[in-house]
């Protein structure tokens, strides 16, 4: 099992850089879009995964990486509330999603203020985080749904990323849940982290997809 953790991870990573790459030769494709900041937020996520991973096993019984991830959660799910109320043309539901904005942000306070940063996972602002973003995507879908769009969605960069995003957090929600409380490097553990690192692999799959099949709008 362990090596399978190993293949997965090394395949998940070097996905991120695929699709990084990819992303800026793509870029002048969706550069006048709300997507035009979607290489930063790649860029940030690799280095937050490799430092993370770095801190992990350099320093591991010293400090813990769970700083980096919280404030990545604050702009990474930022980012994608941002990009879905204003590619979203509903009032009704841009109204919902800054709605959803406003309280991820009070339970990302009120985990700045009641847990430490450095030493505890922000799991109820994770949780939230990744809640509103599906139901950001849910709104999205149903406008597509309701507009043209719904002709050509297969070349439309979002659609793909939406689907990758939706995909990952309905199943690894489940599994941050059960690692927020269950800390033991077992069978068991080592089963979550191989479904974890396989969605993975399956959100920047799609995501992948995404920027090959894109066309400029």
């Amino acid at each position: 099992m362990e090596t399978t953790l190993i293949i997965l991870q090394t395949a998940f990573m070097a996905l991120y850089v695929i699709v990084f790459v990819v992303a800026i030769f793509k870029f002048p494709l969706y550069k006048e879009t709300p997507l035009k900041f979607i290489p930063f937020i790649l860029l940030f996520t690799i280095l937050t995964e490799f430092l993370g991973q770095y801190i992990k096993d350099e320093y591991g019984e010293i400090i813990t990486n769970v700083g980096l991830f919280n404030i990545y959660y604050l702009f990474y799910f930022s980012f994608f509330f941002y990009v879905f109320m204003k590619v979203i043309e509903e009032k009704r539901f841009k109204r919902y999603i800054k709605i959803g904005i406003i309280f991820f942000w009070i339970i990302y306070l009120s985990d700045l203020i009641f847990t430490d940063i450095f030493t505890e996972s922000f799991i109820r602002s994770y949780i939230a985080g990744a809640g509103i973003l599906i139901f950001c995507i849910l709104l999205y879908y149903i406008s597509i749904l309701q507009s043209s769009l719904v002709l050509v969605v297969k070349n439309d960069l979002l659609f793909w990323i939406s689907v990758g995003l939706f995909l990952f957090y309905i199943g690894y929600i489940p599994i941050k849940i059960i690692k927020s409380w269950y800390y033991v490097y077992d069978d068991f553990f080592q089963m979550l982290l191989i479904i974890q690192f396989s969605l993975i692999i399956v959100m920047y799959s799609f995501f992948l997809i995404g920027f090959l099949w894109m066309k400029k709008r």
